[in-house]
């Protein structure tokens, strides 16, 4: 339970810097004190969803509960032996580049395992890209269906619910880029952009 050890530590460094009791950030986020608890004592594994939920409520990114030590420069060398996967509930997640917070998304790859699916729809600001790496994955983007084989992706707005599942008996490895927006804006015409591309 190292790893989600870690995970807890930050969501409650989070929530102690917000001056929030669990019970209060478990009502601002609408995640049970129960499932608060053994989150932050590395009891439990996060779903995405869960994480994601924290996040907003604690107006952190995502990827805060993954950080490790700021970089010295802009440029992360990232050795694959060095990175290490959180375990969530539907898998494993990995941070694609540790340490650091570009201004316009975080990068990870996502191993989902065989008959897993995400507790429930998710909506956050901001875009998501995902790209198969190996098996497949239904994606379920506002109540319509996409199925991503190897080589496939997907961009879609995040505030338009979403979740996923892996129907079959192995592992899907995906790549996911979260893509900060700028929340006072409306949404940007990145899809539009994609599509015509």
């Amino acid at each position: 339970m190292g790893n989600s050890n870690n995970v807890g530590r930050r969501i409650k460094e989070a929530r102690n810097s917000a001056g929030l009791t669990q019970r209060e950030l478990a009502h601002q986020s609408n995640v049970s004190v129960n499932t608060l608890s053994l989150l932050e004592r590395g009891q439990t594994s996060p779903t995405i969803a869960t994480l994601q939920k924290l996040a907003d409520s604690l107006s952190v990114e995502i990827s805060y509960f993954f950080a490790v030590s700021k970089p010295e420069d802009e440029i992360i060398f990232s050795k694959s032996n060095r990175r290490i996967p959180i375990q969530i509930s539907e898998g494993l997640i990995t941070d694609l580049s540790p340490g650091f917070i570009p201004a316009v998304g975080r990068f990870f790859e996502l191993h989902v395992f065989p008959r897993s699916k995400s507790k429930k729809e998710v909506s956050h600001s901001g875009f998501e890209f995902l790209y198969c790496l190996e098996n497949e994955l239904i994606c379920i983007v506002s109540e319509r269906v996409y199925l991503l084989e190897q080589g496939d992706a997907l961009l879609y707005n995040a505030n338009l619910p979403h979740h996923w599942q892996n129907s079959t008996d192995k592992v899907t490895k995906i790549i996911m880029v979260q893509i900060k927006t700028d929340k006072e804006d409306e949404p940007c015409d990145l899809i539009d952009q994609a599509n015509s591309s």
